[in-house]
């Protein structure tokens, strides 16, 4: 079964000095034959989601980049099912404005994952995530030193019935326009 997560349901923003982003996907089948529900706590680090929702998203990210630096996202990834979940494939983008993208696993992690690193998107195919877990990984952009104005990062992905070792290219050719992206917005600073 392919399932698309990152259907921004619900966001909320954090008063901090990095920002977080919230959302949860609901499964396409789900969205089309029940409407989900989700709401926003009042306490910073909690979000409430549909239950169907397979995987949740959360994105910290500063609210100001400089340009010519790298800028660092903080993206967890949590089951939400009562059982283990497929493999996930996760796209990270930056439409303008940067001339590199990666995405990093903490040191010591076992997620064996299968990254691409481009120039404006990085796209990787991560392990199941069993029962309540979660994959906490960064995700880096050079932000180009000629840019200003706004700094824009998208997430997404799906929860896919494929192998690991499947190239992500391909299933952001097959995901690509139906993925619901959780945005982040950075002010670049000279």
């Amino acid at each position: 079964m392919r399932t698309l997560i990152g259907k921004p349901t619900a966001l909320l923003a954090l008063p901090l000095a990095a920002g977080a982003l919230v959302a949860s996907g609901a499964p396409a089948s789900a969205a089309s034959s029940a409407a989900t529900t989700s709401s926003a706590a009042t306490t910073a680090n909690t979000a409430n989601t549909a239950a169907s929702a397979p995987v949740r998203i959360q994105v910290s990210y500063p609210y100001g980049v400089r340009a010519g630096r790298v800028v660092s996202y903080k993206v967890k990834l949590v089951n939400n099912l009562k059982t283990k979940t497929d493999e996930i494939f996760l796209a990270v983008k930056f439409p303008k404005n940067v001339t590199k993208t990666r995405v990093y696993v903490p040191h010591g992690s076992k997620y064996h994952e299968h990254c691409t690193r481009e120039r404006t998107r990085a796209l990787c195919v991560l392990p199941g995530l069993k029962k309540g877990g979660s994959y906490t990984f960064w995700a880096k952009a050079q932000v180009s030193g000629s840019a200003r104005g706004k700094l824009y990062g998208y997430f997404g992905g799906a929860v896919i019935d494929t192998s690991t070792n499947t190239d992500p290219r391909e299933l952001f050719t097959e995901f690509g326009d139906r993925i619901g992206w959780v945005k982040s917005k950075s002010t670049i600073t000279r």
